[in-house]
């Protein structure tokens, strides 16, 4: 689900469509991620890569959970994301953004359904900040498809918007106004809001043990968030690609 950004949330795939596409296994994988703040451009990360289902528990890059309820073709799950947006002001070339208080990355569990289709997968999920970093809440539609285009070479697209409510939006886009007495930014208290976004997924076997995976994302940013003082960007990508063995 959102997994992304915005972030939001898994590292390459959600666990409903890398379970159809790939074996358990484990592998390394690095993300390039614009960021949507002033004075930052692109973050790196190298991360591990996981990709495990049961019957009760799925881990997929940095997302799991449990599934609950299975039915022929449709599933529901307890889910736990990794939310990587976040802001170390230290970081930001820009010296007003200097000034303001850090935005931590936070973990957010929900539940999701899913229902599989001759048409693909919609699904859709319901998660919340259990760490108290954001008090986020937030809504996700999802749809994706699965197409094996060689014996060695399929793709994924999904389609998907996300409403986060007001609390991640002030968290993470707005300015106090003691952040603004510091820094000189415009006091900015923005209110809940959209952000749609489009995946397209490549997953290339080089053998039946060996996979690489490569992931474009896009977010298209909300008006919530593209009006804040600290943004600069009316929408982010990000470029992952990782290998695995599977087990």
């Amino acid at each position: 689900m959102q997994k992304r950004i915005i972030a939001i949330a898994s590292l390459l795939l959600p666990y409903y469509v890398m379970a159809s596409a790939q074996d358990n296994g484990i592998g390394v994988s690095g993300s390039w991620t614009q960021s949507p703040y002033v004075g930052k451009s692109t973050d790196f990360s190298l991360m591990p890569l996981i990709n495990y289902d049961s019957k009760y528990l799925f881990i997929s890059g940095t997302s799991g959970g449990v599934h609950v309820w299975q039915d022929g073709n449709q599933q529901v799950d307890i889910t736990l994301d990794y939310q990587s947006l976040g802001l170390k002001p230290s970081d930001s070339d820009d010296v007003r953004v200097k000034q303001l208080d850090r935005r931590k990355s936070t973990l957010l569990s929900g539940v999701a359904y899913t229902l599989t289709t001759a048409y693909g997968q919609f699904s859709g999920e319901v998660a919340a900040d259990v760490l108290d970093n954001s008090n986020t809440v937030s809504v996700d539609l999802e749809y994706a498809a699965y197409a094996q285009l060689t014996n060695k070479l399929a793709i994924i697209p999904q389609l998907g918007v996300t409403w986060f409510n007001s609390s991640h939006n002030r968290y993470y886009y707005g300015v106090s106004e003691q952040e603004s007495l510091r820094s000189g930014l415009s006091t900015y208290r923005p209110h809940s809001g959209v952000t749609p976004y489009a995946t397209l997924t490549a997953t290339y076997d080089f053998t039946s043990k060996w996979s690489a995976v490569f992931e474009y994302d896009f977010i298209l940013l909300g008006n919530q968030v593209k009006s804040s003082p600290i943004v600069n960007r009316s929408n982010t990508s990000e470029i992952t690609a990782g290998i695995m063995y599977a087990f």
